[in-house]
Formats: C-alpha cells, sequence, structure tokens
C-alpha cells in the first residue's frame, strides 16, 4: 500500500499553473498536502492522465469492481462497483489524490527543488523529496499546456 502511494506521489510531483515551473511544482506540493486532489489533477497533462490510467491499470479494475472498490475504500477512497465502471481516470486520480490516507502520509513531506532548465515547451526542474522518511532526488518534467506548466507522461525521469 506504502509503495502505491510513493509511485502515485512522485508522479504527481509536479503542476501547473502560471509562472515558473518550481512555483507550480511547489503549488502542487502544497495542494496534495492539503488533500485538494481536484485541484492537483486539473494540472496534469492529458498524457500524464493516460499514462497513470495505465499504470494503475482502470481497465483491469473495471473489469473486477468489486474488488477494486474494496481495495480502494481501504485507501479511504469511496468508489462505488457502479462508479468505477464509469469514472474518468481524472476523477478517479483526484479521490485518490485527496485520500486521508496519502494527506497522513504527506503530514510530514518536505520538498527542496533546485536547478530549473526550461527548453521551449519542456522544463526541468531538479527535486528533492522527503515522503514517508525516504529522500527521493531527480528531475521533473514539466510541459507547457495550455499556456500552463503540466506534468508530461515522463514526469519523472529519476528511479522510484
Amino acid at each position: 500500500m506504502r509503495a502505491f502511494f510513493t509511485v502515485l506521489f512522485l508522479f504527481l510531483m509536479a503542476c501547473g499553473g502560471p509562472g515558473k515551473p518550481d512555483e507550480s511544482l511547489v503549488s502542487f506540493f502544497n495542494a496534495v498536502k492539503a488533500g485538494r486532489g481536484e485541484r492537483a489533477v486539473s494540472h496534469l497533462a492529458p498524457e500524464a492522465v493516460e499514462a497513470l490510467a495505465l499504470g494503475m491499470d482502470i481497465e483491469a479494475m473495471r473489469a473486477s469492481p468489486d474488488s477494486s472498490a474494496a481495495l480502494l475504500a481501504s485507501y479511504g477512497v469511496s468508489v462505488t462497483p457502479d462508479e468505477l465502471r464509469t469514472l474518468s481516470p481524472e476523477t478517479l486520480l483526484s479521490r485518490l489524490a485527496a485520500s486521508p490516507l496519502l494527506s497522513a502520509m504527506m503530514r510530514d513531506a518536505t520538498l527542496t527543488t533546485g536547478a530549473v532548465t526550461i527548453d521551449g515547451p519542456r522544463a526541468y526542474v531538479d527535486v528533492t523529496v522527503v515522503f514517508t522518511g525516504d529522500t527521493h532526488s531527480g528531475v521533473v518534467e514539466m510541459v507547457l499546456d495550455d499556456n500552463q506548466w503540466k506534468v508530461g507522461s515522463e514526469g519523472l525521469r529519476f528511479a522510484l
């Protein structure tokens, strides 16, 4: 369970918004800490949402909605089997990002941003995240989408 949220959190470690890529990243981090999943997910580029949906195997969840809904409930995510059959990836990701379990895990999390490299519609932000006592360092790739910096499908370029 902890590994699932670690992967979800680290992949979501980039957000959109006006301004600089690193400022958007800090804004996203604060939204996740506050349990504001909708805001966080709204800043993912469509390609990132698609990549997360594939990674979570939403289609397999839809094929086994009863057991999947029970698993999600264990994470504090309220979704019925009927809802799961038609729930959009954005809505499911939003609920996961706003789950009480992730919020509790984020309580002591910290984020430090470093160098920012902007290359046209892409930017790369060096980050160090301390999450559940583990330190992860690497580069978050951001993309310009609708005039906002958002995470792309290659959001993290370092080993989880």
